[in-house]
């Protein structure tokens, strides 16, 4: 009846009536669901990087580097750039999935956003994505992490021979402290290295491992590093941010020793701080936003920073011996050995990073 009544329909009305049935085919198109847990379907904007992180306060640390990395790169390759912070205690994932649908690239360097990203980076193939300090292949994400039980072994080294020596005074040799903020799979793997490295000069040396659960709780980090320097520690590894940053007064005032990490805190208290565990995390951004702005993103590739590429290392002690202090004869001889050690494969260190993920090229 329907095919009847358009055959005997006047030409005008006819043309009229066909207008309105694709407007209407078009309407129903637009508004069928998408299937569950389909990518969204529009193309993310080209060249948007965005850097998640779950703080961005300045911590003369990691946050600092991964910032300083990104707008180092926005320069470079004019590209513009993001940062956006997924709090703990937000939900982190529905925050990564906004910002995957308004980015080029997404940048994460935490643990908790590390799993956030291997559970959704799937859902949005079209937007490439950057890990660092942990390994995930999948095809829209490349890898960058550190080889940091190598730099970790070096420093544990040369706070043993510092207390073994006797230049530290009023040390105990047979234990260092570490504080941590979180116990993660790099913190176990520096750990362990730091271990490594003490024990090849002092083999009995015991390590006082105190874990905060902050980045930020100054009054925990202080009433942890009172305990450990009661209990002996002449040299405490600050891996805790800011909270760790705020007991170098309290090392200063106990005559003991900071290792900073991440990024070279040395000048933080000259005379205080020995040495620092630097991580290239700065170098890394740079790294995946040149890749892919210049179209050579590698998806499935991770890269590992390592003592031979120079994406790892400690600081050179320069501005410890600038404050007066003095340094056993042969420690950076030593160090020099050692890194050489590392570097060239004779000394080989496990990572104790997930089992899942892969910290190797």
């Amino acid at each position: 009846m329907s095919c009847l009544l358009l055959c005997h329909a006047p030409r005008p009305a006819l043309a009229g009536l066909l207008r309105c049935c694709l407007i209407l085919l078009l309407l129903l198109a637009a508004l069928a669901p998408s299937p569950a847990g389909a990518a969204p379907a529009a193309t993310p904007p080209a060249g948007v990087v965005t850097l998640l992180l779950e703080d961005d306060s300045p911590d003369q640390g990691w946050n600092d580097l991964l910032k300083s990395g990104l707008q180092r790169a926005a320069r470079s390759t004019g590209l513009p750039v993001r940062v956006v912070v997924a709090p703990a205690h937000a939900d982190q994932q529905a925050i990564f999935r906004q910002e995957a649908a308004r980015s080029g690239l997404l940048i994460v360097a935490c643990d908790n956003l590390h799993e956030v990203l291997r559970n959704n980076a799937a859902n949005f193939r079209q937007t490439r994505f950057g890990c660092i300090d942990t390994g995930v292949r999948a095809a829209n994400i490349m890898s960058i992490t550190f080889a940091d039980e190598q730099a970790a072994f070096l420093a544990g080294a040369a706070a043993a021979m510092l207390t073994a020596d006797g230049t530290q005074s009023g040390s105990s040799p047979r234990a260092l402290g570490w504080l941590s903020a979180y116990e993660t799979g790099a913190v176990r793997t520096m750990l362990n290295g730091f271990l490594e490295g003490a024990r090849l000069v002092t083999p009995d040396m015991r390590i006082l491992h105190r874990v905060i659960g902050s980045w930020t709780d100054t009054a925990a980090a202080r009433a942890a590093v009172q305990e450990m320097l009661d209990q002996g520690a002449a040299v405490v590894v600050l891996s805790a941010g800011r909270a760790g940053l705020g007991t170098l007064d309290l090392l200063r005032q106990r005559q003991a020793l900071a290792i900073g990490m991440d990024a070279d805190q040395d000048s933080l208290m000259p005379g205080t701080v020995l040495t620092s565990i630097r991580k290239r995390a700065d170098r890394a951004v740079e790294e995946l936003v040149t890749a892919y702005a210049d179209d050579r993103f590698q998806g499935a590739e991770i890269i590992t920073y390592t003592l031979e590429n120079g994406g790892v290392d400690i600081t050179n002690f320069a501005s410890y011996a600038a404050a007066g202090k003095p340094l056993p004869p042969r420690l950076l001889q030593r160090c020099k050995e050692l890194r050489m050690e590392l570097s060239r494969g004779s000394i080989r260190l496990p990572s104790l990073r997930q089992g899942t993920l892969c910290n190797c090229r």
